[in-house]
């Protein structure tokens, strides 16, 4: 109470002031009658009225400078390390530190003094960022790009070099703080680095990747690509990220033609990216500035990506990824600078743990997926090649246990295989993965999956030749590397067997189709072998449960014919798979497979799609795959229990007679004789030897399958009870044939069941 009294009675004031208060009263009134006749006057002859200044004269600042260092003389400094106390200061004074430092940077060309306006606006850029104030980081960041001048070059002197010299110290200093920053200093390197192309007299980018494209109509003017410079020169201007839109378009509102009617020289290329307006003064780059600053420079902002925290890496892939799109934006005017770019950071980073690198790799993906589909064919190529160059890198390096990385890594040349319209793309994308997969197969662990999904895609593809290139590196694969298929996870052994039951469906060649097939019987004997792992509640089989008589079809007994040279050496894949057995069924399974999920799983989709094989139009195929199928169930069906051959009997075979018993009826019946014809020859001629490999199958494992007895009846008697009378003769013929080979198995019980099943039929 006592001070705010002594301040009441004793105000604090400067020293001037409190010297003759009347004195200086006195004057004051004066000069105020002074002006105000003087403003009567000036308003009578209507001249200008002199303004009154509210300025404090230089005077009273040097009294107040003086007077402030008199007490600061005193003062205690104190060396603050909390951020919180220095924000509020910066806070306060960045407007008038960005307004001094901007006003001398433009109107003043002294070397000293752009020296320290520079450095001003290099430690408040760093300052702000350390200290997590974004706002205030934004503004010098995008103060700094305007000074530049990349969006206007023609009209740079040598202070927007020492602007560009002190972004990129900005950058390598706080990088780590930047975050979505990141994109306008990227995308005023890649500015910088196309000028230096263009001042060195080398052809660039655009003219090398856009020479397909233009060869159509060469000479037409450069529209899209002005349109492109207006983009990225305004982006850079005002700070803003670049324009989203397709990869491989062209903005509507430029009004550009398409691709094959619009064409580009060198001339019309350099003019967009120089300057929008075409004229011959704007076209001169200034040699002398832009090379002031190296490429080693530039490429020191890419290098030291490595020295990134876990955040900073992925900010700056996003906005590299981004820079890079708007490049290629336009098909006929790419550039592929960011692109190499992008290669070049990932080799550096690919070093970091999987954690960090699986989030830099969720933006790499889609930006390949992207480029890779790009309607310009040699962009598209670079980016695939790209790929396959990273993928090489990163399938040196061990995958670890229970880890997807490399299954991940691949992804993008399976949606590429899926999307690309471009033949030549999808060739490459299968010279690529049959490479990658033959030069690393000893490294390939969950990269599989992905390997065989492009595999699966190639056998449904329109193109012959991809198809039998494709399939070429399958054969390889199965042939010579089996064991490494299953070596991490025995899942895959599925994907291998979808795959080739994939090229069985193709359409092109019945030579792939017959092979593929043939490998199917090799993968079961594989499967029976217990080759491809241990499999989940698999038991060996003991002399207590008995195991059916191994039934061997083969041709020729050397064992190391290869199921592919067994194919091609015979007229269909039956007697391949024969050659097959030879040599890899004579052994006597030790493996014994129940009615597991983790066994159904391995074995139904093999059996399953040979079963619907048995239905394909092509007369070879249908016999091959119906041959395949049963030699299979004969030859190892030794070790499947009575209750795998229930689900068997449900699910693989049941199905087949489902399909005939419903083509046949009174709602199928031809109009015309030869259609007809041609069905029943294909249904009587499935249905007979389906039946009869049915038969003989139970025959063979009659102690296995004697508790399905009763459901083979009842097939049979949906044929003999059919009014269709070559349908019933067929089932009639099958359940003689059954009697003839189960006749001396079945005992007294067993017996009178089938008399009493017989007397119901119509030839009972």
């Amino acid at each position: 109470r006592s001070l705010y009294d002594r301040i009441v009675h004793n105000e604090i004031k400067i020293k001037d002031d409190l010297v003759d208060t009347a004195g200086t009263k006195a004057a004051a009134e004066a000069a105020q009658r002074g002006n105000m006749l003087m403003n009567a006057l000036w308003s009578i002859v209507g001249g200008y009225k002199q303004a009154e200044s509210h300025e404090p004269t230089d005077d009273a600042i040097k009294l107040t400078l003086d007077n402030l260092h008199d007490r600061a003389k005193g003062a205690t400094y104190f060396a603050a390390s909390d951020p919180d106390t220095v924000r509020p200061m910066l806070e306060l004074i960045w407007a008038p530190l960005l307004g001094c430092f901007s006003l001398l940077f433009d109107e003043y060309s002294d070397p000293r003094l752009l020296d320290i306006c520079l450095a001003g606006f290099e430690a408040a850029t760093c300052l702000s960022a350390l200290l997590a104030v974004g706002n205030l980081r934004d503004v010098f960041v995008n103060s700094l790009c305007n000074f530049t001048h990349l969006h206007s070059p023609a009209t740079m002197k040598p202070k927007n070099g020492l602007a560009f010299k002190t972004l990129i110290n900005v950058a390598l200093q706080v990088g780590n703080h930047l975050d979505e920053r990141w994109l306008e200093v990227l995308r005023c390197i890649s500015r910088w680095e196309l000028l230096q192309q263009i001042a060195s007299g080398m052809p660039t980018d655009a003219v090398l990747f856009a020479g397909a494209a233009a060869a159509a109509d060469k000479g037409k003017a450069g529209a899209a690509l002005k349109d492109q410079f207006k983009r990225l020169s305004g982006a850079t201007a005002a700070g803003a990220p670049a324009a989203s839109g397709d990869i491989g378009g062209v903005p509507a509102a430029g009004g550009a033609k398409s691709m094959d009617t619009m064409a580009m020289s060198e001339a019309s290329i350099k003019r967009a990216h120089i300057g929008a307006g075409g004229k011959e003064e704007e076209l001169q780059v200034p040699a002398d500035i832009i090379n002031s600053v190296d490429t080693a420079q530039l490429n020191k902002v890419y290098m030291s990506s490595s020295q990134l925290d876990s955040d900073a890496i992925v900010a700056f892939v996003k906005s590299l990824a981004a820079i890079s799109l708007d490049e290629l934006r336009d098909p006929r005017a790419p550039r592929v600078f960011s692109l190499t770019k992008i290669v070049e950071i990932s080799h550096f980073n690919m070093s970091r743990i999987r954690l960090v690198w699986s989030r830099i790799w969720a933006v790499l993906s889609q930006y390949f997926i992207a480029v890779s589909c790009h309607s310009n064919l040699s962009v598209a190529m670079y980016a695939v090649d790209s790929l396959r160059q990273l993928a090489m890198k990163f399938l040196e390096r061990d995958e670890l246990a229970n880890y997807t990385f490399q299954n991940d890594f691949l992804r993008p040349f399976v949606v590429v295989m899926r999307q690309s319209q471009a033949v030549e793309i999808r060739e490459l994308i299968i010279r690529c993965v049959s490479q990658m997969v033959l030069a690393r197969v000893n490294n390939v662990k969950s990269g599989w999956k992905s390997m065989f999904m492009v595999f699966t895609t190639a056998a449904g593809d329109p193109d012959p030749t991809i198809v039998r290139l494709a399939f070429d590196t399958i054969e390889k694969i199965v042939r010579e590397h089996f064991s490494h298929i299953t070596e991490t996870e025995t899942t895959t052994f599925t994907d291998c067997v979808n795959c080739l039951i994939a090229f069985t469906n193709n359409p092109h060649s019945m030579t792939v189709a017959l092979n593929a097939i043939a490998f199917l019987r090799f993968c079961a004997s594989k499967l029976a072998e217990g080759a491809i792992g241990d499999l989940p509640e698999a038991v060996p089989a003991v002399g207590t449960e008995r195991l059916g008589p191994t039934r061997v079809v083969a041709l020729d007994q050397q064992s190391d014919r290869s199921p592919s040279k067994a194919a091609n050496s015979q007229p269909s894949a039956t007697a391949a798979g024969g050659a097959s057995d030879a040599a890899f069924g004579a052994q006597q399974s030790t493996m014994k497979f129940v009615d597991r999920d983790e066994h159904v799983y391995f074995w139904f989709p093999l059996l399953a799609g040979l079963s619907e094989l048995t239905f394909d139009p092509r007369v070879e195929i249908r016999r091959s795959a119906l041959e395949v199928l049963f030699d299979v169930l004969k030859t190892h069906g030794g070790s499947f229990a009575d209750s795998f051959w229930s689900r068997i009997f449900d699910r693989v075979l049941l199905p087949i007679f489902d399909h005939v018993r419903a083509e046949v009826t009174d709602t199928t019946t031809f109009t015309s004789e030869r259609r007809r014809a041609q069905e029943d020859a294909w249904l009587y001629e499935t249905c007979t030897q389906c039946l009869q490999h049915l038969v003989d199958l139970f025959g063979q494992f009659y102690d296995l399958m004697q508790g399905l007895l009763g459901r083979l009846l009842e097939l049979l008697a949906s044929f003999i009870s059919r009014s269709h009378a070559s349908l019933a003769s067929v089932g009639v013929a099958a359940y003689v044939r059954l009697i003839n080979s189960c006749g001396t198995e079945l005992d007294g019980q067993t017996w009178r069941e089938v008399s009493l099943w017989s007397s119901f039929c119509p030839f009972g």
